[in-house]
């Protein structure tokens, strides 16, 4: 049976940025992971009020920016699964495919922290790990007393745990840390460089449609 160790990053991608390559490299290497699944949200629930792009062509960038780095893989799942993409559905279907396999979530400390947001959220606190990504130093004890009060063990307890649930607390130093696809969109609305942010071959495709020119 299948011991492969999957990361699973979701978002919306929009657009896919240097941070986001740079969490999947940095968070695959020190995890010992397989491989890092990049899974496109395609119709967000929590941002049904946002002008968001059709998800083929966020995924176009997605597989555009992977490209060049194996072990990092852009994931379609969301997109050929009909209506809102729940986090719990996704991780039911990976599960489903691959038995034996461990799987391990990865989010930043500011998304963890409105877990209790997520459709059936306990559920999925007990059937995959978490690796939480510090993004800021006052986010640690906050985090820490989430997991308390949801019973999920973390630090040495989680490192043990050979089974969901467990929790691992991960922070690195990084120029792309405080990178968002928001500023990324505004300065393109604006005329201004993004080439540092983001793939040549991604840029390529936004310039190509004048995506988000608009704002």
């Amino acid at each position: 049976m299948s011991q492969n160790k999957t990361g699973l990053l979701g978002g919306t991608f929009n657009p896919v940025h240097r941070g986001h390559i740079e969490l999947g490299l940095k968070i695959k290497a020190a995890f010992g992971l397989d491989r890092v699944l990049y899974i496109l949200s395609a119709h967000p629930p929590h941002k049904k009020r946002q002008r968001v792009p059709a998800p083929e062509l966020r995924l176009a960038m997605l597989r555009a920016a992977l490209l060049p780095h194996p072990g990092l893989e852009p994931c379609d799942l969301e997109l050929r699964r009909q209506g809102d993409s729940w986090t719990i559905d996704t991780v039911h279907e990976l599960k489903a495919a691959d038995p034996g396999g461990r799987f391990y979530f990865i989010t930043g400390s500011e998304g963890f922290l409105k877990i209790r947001t997520w459709k059936e959220y306990r559920r999925i606190l007990q059937e995959v790990f978490f690796i939480i990504v510090i993004r800021r130093r006052s986010h640690r004890r906050a985090v820490e007393k989430l997991l308390r009060q949801e019973g999920v063990p973390f630090g040495p307890e989680g490192a043990a745990a050979e089974q969901p649930p467990a929790a691992f607390l991960h922070a690195y130093v990084s120029d792309y840390l405080e990178l968002s696809a928001t500023a990324i969109r505004r300065k393109l609305s604006h005329g201004q460089d993004i080439s540092p942010y983001v793939e040549k071959n991604v840029q390529t495709i936004m310039e190509d449609i004048k995506l988000y020119e608009e704002g």
